[in-house]
């Protein structure tokens, strides 16, 4: 069972994509109309933002700040005698007396014109809700609570963008809504399809005036999952890619993708293909020659401006498994010049890598393949001179 389990965690890393985004030094290039800096975005959630006061991380349902430096960190709630302070209590619900609390499951935070927007649990109903955090820890409003499941949840310049799933009597409508931040009343449905019933949406990014999505189906390995951009004007969508399984990254100059032919719960072999496009050039196949991570089968992980990331395939058992001490994620330069290896064998199953800023990359794994007992990391990139460069801990203190 524990394996199966470790294989669901798993299929969500070969079926997402990660979009480039944009990327700042430090407490440098924020305006007053600044949108969220860096990539923090994994396959069904965003736990980490960052602000010209600091990082902001969602951990166990509580939102936390940590200092640009990560030597101080606290729960974002300004209450001297608070809930959050207790080692447990009998009723989930109780937490939300906190100012910090957003609730359990899988969460999104956008730094946006100093606030905090989340999306987290609803106070009233199992489903979802999306919250507004002033900075300080003073007060968390209510901003979207419909009884919703919401997929996916993007900050874009000042609209919120959000997946939902509508059953019907004979078909299953995935919809994008939106609405201004200042006016959550205003909601208008801004895309809708009934041409996937068994997948749900997820890896929403918005950039450049396009949405960027991903319709994927957890059900039936073997059902195609597509990548869908729509734009923000007109409303079109547009078909990117639709494998069977795969991993595309998309980037300003440059772009990555691998491709795999089957999938499954059982130790397989995996062939997989591996291509680089330049911007305005078609699909190169790449080889080890190009990047070591072909030759090794690496999982493609994510892109910036700057690097290429993978990790170590750890369900690759054909010919035989790859032994925990050389679990790695690999990064490189675009021309595929080694940058880093970073040791992750101690971790487990490694959940999600972030690139981050220009300065830090992130990792969040799961004490025991535990979803609600996440633990960060964070890597320093002035670091990345092609060799082994050790992630540290990212301690988070009440």
């Amino acid at each position: 069972m524990k394996k199966l389990v470790s294989a669901a965690i798993v299929l969500g890393f070969l079926c997402s994509l990660f979009w480039a985004s944009f990327h700042s030094n430090g407490r440098e290039g924020f305006e007053e109309s600044s949108e969220i800096t860096g990539d923090f975005t994994s396959f069904s959630s965003a736990p980490i933002t960052i602000s010209p006061e600091g990082y902001y991380f969602v951990k166990e349902g509580f939102v936390y700040y940590v200092s640009h430096d990560f030597q101080k960190s606290t729960v974002l709630c300004d209450k001297l005698e608070c809930i959050h302070n207790d080692d447990g209590v009998d009723n989930l619900f109780d937490y939300y007396e906190c100012n910090a609390y957003v609730g359990s499951g899988s969460f999104h935070i956008y730094y946006y014109k100093d606030a905090l927007y989340v999306r987290g649990s609803s106070m009233n109903t199992p489903l979802d809700a999306v919250y507004k955090l002033s900075l300080d820890g003073t007060g968390r409003t209510v901003l979207y609570d419909k009884g919703t499941a919401l997929t996916g949840f993007v900050i874009y310049e000042g609209m919120a963008y959000f997946a939902d799933t509508a059953w019907k009597a004979d078909s299953v409508a995935h919809t994008i809504k939106r609405f201004p931040l200042d006016h959550p009343e205003k909601e208008e449905v801004f895309y809708e399809t009934a041409e996937y019933p068994e997948h749900t949406i997820n890896q929403m990014k918005c950039m450049d005036g396009f949405c960027y999505f991903y319709f994927f189906c957890s059900g039936d390995v073997g059902r195609e999952s597509s990548y869908l951009k729509i734009d923000l004007e007109s409303g079109e969508a547009e078909k990117l890619h639709e494998p069977k399984t795969c991993r595309l990254e998309l980037g300003k100059d440059v772009s990555f993708l691998m491709e795999q032919k089957v999938i499954s719960d059982e130790p397989y072999d995996k062939e997989k293909k591996y291509y680089r496009a330049k911007k305005g050039e078609d699909w190169e196949p790449l080889t080890e020659e190009d990047f070591i991570s072909v030759g090794k089968r690496d999982n493609l992980r994510g892109l910036d401006k700057k690097y290429v990331y993978f990790m170590t395939d750890n369900w690759l058992e054909v010919p035989e498994p790859v032994p925990e001490d050389d679990y790695r994620v690999r990064v490189y330069e675009h021309d595929g010049t080694l940058a880093a290896e970073i040791p992750t064998g101690e971790f487990g199953i490694l959940y999600y890598i972030f690139p981050g800023t220009e300065d830090y990359m992130f990792l969040e794994t799961f004490q025991d393949g535990n979803p609600l007992k996440p633990e960060f990391y964070y890597v320093d990139k002035s670091q990345f001179q092609g060799g082994i460069v050790e992630p540290k801990r990212i301690e988070m203190g009440k």
